[in-house]
């Protein structure tokens, strides 16, 4: 005769049910939980989205602005540029014209006096006209 069966009796089909039923629930709890971070992450990932995009737009402008500002500093080098070389054109017509006139180009120069009050008034006169002594001042023939 073949070996006795091993057939599980009630007592021991009752113990695995308990275990696998407590297990279940154990393994449903968890997959509840995970479900529940997944709709978090995923609601968080979706406003993260559109934040991001939000942020694209916006840098987009920002962008933009950034580029029109660029071209305006670029125009406005060129315009300054052009005004330097019309205003040294200028001032070279101005000391030409002055020459014509016979003044010396020292005498032209006008510079504010210091404000140094321990200076006597020739002292004054000499800084203001950029001289060290009154020899430089007179014409030299």
């Amino acid at each position: 005769m073949p070996d006795k069966l091993n057939i599980p009796d009630q007592e021991d089909i009752l113990a695995t049910n308990e275990r696998l039923t407590t297990e279940n629930a154990r393994l449903t709890a968890e997959l509840t939980a995970a479900t529940e971070l997944l709709e978090t992450a995923q609601a968080q990932g979706a406003e993260a989205t559109q934040r991001a995009e939000a942020l694209a737009k916006r840098l987009e402008t920002v962008e933009l602005a950034a580029k029109v500002a660029g071209e305006e500093i670029a125009r406005l080098k060129a315009e300054n540029a052009q005004l330097t070389g019309k205003m040294a054109d200028f001032n070279a017509a101005v000391a030409a014209e002055v020459q014509k006139l016979g003044l010396r180009p020292k005498a032209a120069e006008h510079k504010q006096p210091p404000a140094d009050a321990d200076l006597t008034p020739t002292q004054r006169v000499l800084a203001a006209k950029g001289v060290g002594s009154l020899a430089e001042l007179s014409p030299k023939t």
